[in-house]
């Protein structure tokens, strides 16, 4: 009986015409009670004693009576391995059941370890199937990666290319949506770096070296990344980390000497040379602090995610590339700031005063040019007179110091998290929004090699840059500070380090530190949640004016035929000025008494609101 009312309670909400009209069959009983057969059977073969408990005899019994009549399998008799086992083979109806595990198998916690158990002992073909021939290739290639670490780069490059082969196709594996395949995610990644390190980036001069970095050669450095944000075990590290020191330190290593042999031909620009940072009206500047080029180029393909169009350009930072010598060079004050003596942190002075620059007298600066200074999470008012903002955000740098190697498993998430306050200012009403950095960074797995540099001959020593005495000479490189090329400093050769065991750090002179992108973000359409209104609509024979509030930044006005369809169109699609009117012109005089929609669409044609008009006016 309390099956029947179980039954009947469901037929209730059966609709109406999967039954309608049809005497109550034992199988259609029988669907009443189990309803999705495979996910039943997959909850059922990943926790038997959960799933049981939770079903009463009439469930258990019409799920008994499918799999037996579908599946050919008796769960009572047969139990569950032998459903393990044809899950794992994939036969006939099972494929069907693999497909829906395929789908969400992280829904279905207990299988893989099912899978381990019910395997077959004889030889089989398909190795995708069951959890622990994954693992086995993980452990083949986690160990080919260590060797990989003991050979020559040429050899390194050959092994990592031939290893993605391999074990490539295992990222398409479900085994890979659980997490259990890191390497073979990771393969991907080294078999760029091996590509792209093949050859020293060439150059005789800085600038060559600039065009050819910018236009790919960067690819290397953001594939060293990606590989090392795929490890998270310790094992997992260590393999990574030998494979990428084989064939990414030489590559670095010798690119940073050919840079630094061009800088010593010809000196970077200093500031006054450099291009000023020009800020229109409506335009608020993002700085980042340590947004390397080749993570500014991830951030601006996630542009389109957004509706955000980015455009990529880059600058030289300052020197040495510390934060407190080029932050004050990218900003749109530099012109305020000027070099005296070049002390121990580096720092400029306030060109009116004197006074050394420091947080708080930057931001006095900015306020004094007018610029709204806008803390991490502040808006700001774009809509006000002559509009300008500076804004900081982004941990780059911090987490690298932090963290050293480790920063590269936190850049996607400080990337969205910086898309995300880009997005912000731009929904609040800024026109553009330009991303800025003050240095980028080397990172190498296992530490940079150290060069020494006496503490004697130093006023101070960082990790790639030293202040030196006046009177001292080093056996290292040399170089004029950006502010005051009069006054020099010291950097590491190389890709080396004046401070032992850092696998992050900066303030030296590659194309790594001093190569620093300079990004702008518009919305492709309209800030999100906007609603607009075509308030009014006034004809003038065959011209059409319109008024639409309020007045938004990025939308066009179209007179329309299908107001779907831009193809429709019947005039040249205007923007909306400051006030939020415009004025369209309908050239084909046939077309008067038509009716049209007239269309407010945003820069990617989404229609934002249409209205009905009459071409020349109601008669």
């Amino acid at each position: 009986l309390q099956a029947i009312q179980g039954a009947l309670s469901q037929l209730a909400v059966t609709p109406v015409t999967r039954l309608a009209g049809k005497r109550l069959e034992a199988e259609d009983f029988d669907k009443l009670m189990i309803g999705d057969t495979p996910r039943d059977l997959l909850l059922w073969l990943g926790d038997l004693e959960g799933t049981r408990g939770q079903w009463d005899e009439a469930r258990w019994s019409a799920f008994c009576n499918r799999c037996r009549e579908e599946y050919g399998l008796d769960p009572e008799a047969d139990g569950e391995l032998v459903g393990g086992e044809r899950l794992g083979l994939r036969e006939g109806p099972w494929a069907g059941v693999w497909e829906r595990f395929a789908e969400a198998p992280g829904s279905y916690t207990g299988i893989p370890a099912l899978l381990r158990r019910a395997k077959p002992k004889e030889l089989f073909v398909d190795r995708d199937a069951w959890p622990d021939e994954a693992e086995a290739m993980e452990e083949a290639l986690r160990q080919a990666l260590v060797a990989v670490g003991a050979m020559s780069p040429a050899e390194g490059r050959h092994r990592l290319e031939a290893l993605e082969v391999e074990h490539g196709v295992r990222r398409s594996w479900v085994w890979s949506k659980l997490g259990m395949c890191p390497l073979a995610g990771a393969i991907e990644h080294l078999a760029v770096l091996a590509k792209r390190t093949v050859t020293t980036l060439g150059g005789d001069t800085a600038e060559a070296m600039a065009k050819l970095y910018a236009e790919g050669g960067y690819v290397a450095d953001d594939a060293a990344l990606r590989v090392l944000a795929c490890a998270r075990s310790a094992e997992d590290v260590a393999a990574v980390r030998a494979a990428v020191r084989c064939v990414y330190l030489p590559w670095l290593e010798d690119t940073a000497r050919q840079f630094q042999a061009c800088l010593a031909a010809k000196a970077l620009p200093t500031v006054e040379r450099q291009e000023s940072v020009e800020v229109a009206d409506g335009e608020c500047v993002l700085f980042a602090d340590g947004l390397r080029f080749d993570i500014g180029q991830r951030l601006a393909a996630m542009a389109g995610t957004r509706q955000l169009e980015a455009s990529a350009g880059w600058r030289w930072a300052a020197l040495p590339t510390v934060t407190a010598t080029a932050k004050p060079a990218a900003s749109p004050v530099a012109g305020a700031v000027h070099g005296g003596n070049l002390d121990a942190d580096f720092g400029p002075e306030v060109a009116d005063t004197g006074e050394k620059l420091n947080p708080d007298r930057f931001r006095r600066l900015l306020s004094a040019a007018g610029f709204q200074v806008l803390g991490p999470a502040e808006a700001g008012d774009p809509r006000a007179k002559n509009a300008r903002a500076w804004t900081e955000y982004g941990e780059f740098d911090k987490l690298g110091h932090d963290l050293q190697a480790k920063l590269a498993s936190r850049i996607e998430d400080q990337l969205e998290l910086l898309l995300e306050r880009v997005q912000t200012l731009l929904d609040a009403g800024w026109k553009r929004v330009r991303v800025v950095t003050d240095h980028g960074w080397l990172l190498v797995p296992g530490g940079m090699q150290k060069v020494q540099l006496p503490k004697y001959l130093a006023e101070s020593r960082w990790s790639r840059c030293a202040s030196i005495k006046d009177s001292s000479h080093v056996e290292v490189p040399v170089a004029g500070w950006s502010w005051n090329p009069q006054e020099r400093f010291a950097y590491a050769p190389g890709a080396h380090c004046f401070v032992g065991g850092q696998e992050y750090a900066h303030g030296g002179a590659s194309l790594q530190e001093c190569l620093v992108p300079v990004l702008t973000f518009v919305t492709t359409g309209a800030p999100a949640g906007v609603v607009v209104t075509v308030c009014e609509v006034q004809w003038f024979g065959l011209r059409c004016r319109v008024s639409v509030e309020p007045a938004t930044d990025g939308l066009l006005v179209d007179l329309r035929t299908k107001p779907n369809v831009a193809g429709s169109s019947i005039t040249d699609p205007k923007p909306l000025d400051a006030a939020g009117k415009t004025a369209l012109l309908v050239e084909d005089d046939s077309l008067e008494g038509t009716t049209v929609s007239l269309v407010v669409v945003d820069a990617s044609d989404r229609v934002i609101c249409k209205k009905a008009t009459t071409i020349g006016g109601d008669k």
